[in-house]
């Protein structure tokens, strides 16, 4: 168990704390007193720390996610198209709807991405039922080819 603070290391840390621009931090570097004791003493006194710089480092942070998510975004949409021309080039049902699947999901995570930014969680309610309704629309579209498919070979036998 460490030792108590003296009163004098107490004082050292309350006289750092009420200077301008004050952190934890710094105190902690400046008076050799550990980060906790620092916050401990300085609640007792009622003494905060200015977190402007920390507010503005955590909206930097926020913008430069924000422009991450939008870069990905969009590389997620050349994806979709990429996805798409193979699910139209497809020589065979099986790939048609590995195709189908992969511009399904591409395209959800986009609107999942973007709907971070707005918050809007009924976009990404529509978006699911959208997409719900394309799988439905694509298994319908390969049963129908397996049946044609199916009718063709009957008729070479």
């Amino acid at each position: 168990m460490p030792e108590p603070l003296s009163e004098e290391q107490r004082a050292a840390v309350l006289e750092a704390a009420r200077q301008p621009g004050a952190t934890r931090n710094g105190i902690v570097r400046l008076t050799g007193v550990s980060a906790g004791a620092v916050t401990t003493i300085c609640a007792e006194a009622g003494v905060s720390f200015d977190r402007a710089a920390t507010e503005t480092a955590v909206r930097a942070r926020a913008v430069d996610l924000r422009a991450a998510r939008l870069g990905l975004a969009t590389e997620l949409l050349d994806d979709v198209a990429v996805a798409r021309g193979r699910m139209h080039a497809a020589e065979d049902n099986r790939a048609f709807l590995e195709a189908a699947r992969a511009v399904a999901a591409l395209s959800g995570t986009h609107v999942r991405l973007v709907a971070v930014d707005r918050g809007d969680d009924a976009g990404i309610d529509t978006a699911r039922s959208m997409l719900g309704r394309l799988a439905t629309a694509i298994g319908v579209t390969v049963a129908e080819a397996a049946d044609e498919g199916a009718g063709h070979a009957d008729d070479e036998t």
